[in-house]
């Protein structure tokens, strides 16, 4: 893994100086600007988007806090879209995501993984997609996925798992 140098921030700086000979927590690098939006992009994606009742609106307030979602595309409401990682969530075109699917692009200790859902894909409600360290997931062309599913690994382009749990 290559060390790329971090801009010295105020905040890394004041770090640096009351804990000597510890590095600071990534955080300290954060802009200004990302240290301000971050908390209201998190705000609008988890909690005001998935109680949005009509679903147009909902799939553009996804993509105007960065997500890259496709046409044609449903998502159900109360669902999470990892917030953390708007920019490894892509969506494909004429997705149905149902009522209530967890998105996790990121674990303790597992860094942050992508999750892609290719063109045509069904997901039923209550499901939950997370992706796996060092590689992530991809839900294939036309693939469905049953209500209650835990998917942790990539499905197949039409594959239909009806299971409650794929290890």
């Amino acid at each position: 893994m290559s060390y790329k140098k971090k801009k010295e921030t105020l905040l890394s700086w004041i770090y640096r100086k009351l804990y000597r000979n510890i590095e600071p927590p990534y955080y300290c690098y954060y802009s200004l600007w990302t240290i301000v939006i971050k908390p209201i992009r998190k705000w609008f994606s988890a909690i005001l988007i998935p109680s949005i009742p009509f679903s147009n609106l909902r799939v553009q307030c996804y993509r105007w806090c960065g997500y890259k979602i496709g046409k044609g595309t449903f998502i159900g409401m109360r669902c999470y879209l990892d917030d953390m990682c708007y920019d490894l969530i892509e969506i494909g075109s004429n997705v149905i995501i149902s009522y209530g699917v967890f998105f996790a692009c990121h674990g303790r200790g597992q860094g942050h993984n992508p999750i892609i859902i290719k063109d045509g894909a069904y997901i039923g409600m209550n499901s939950s997609i997370i992706a796996r360290p060092n590689e992530g997931i991809i839900i294939g062309k036309k693939a469905i996925v049953g209500a209650c599913s835990l998917v942790n690994k990539s499905i197949l382009i039409m594959l239909l798992l009806l299971v409650s749990q794929l290890k």
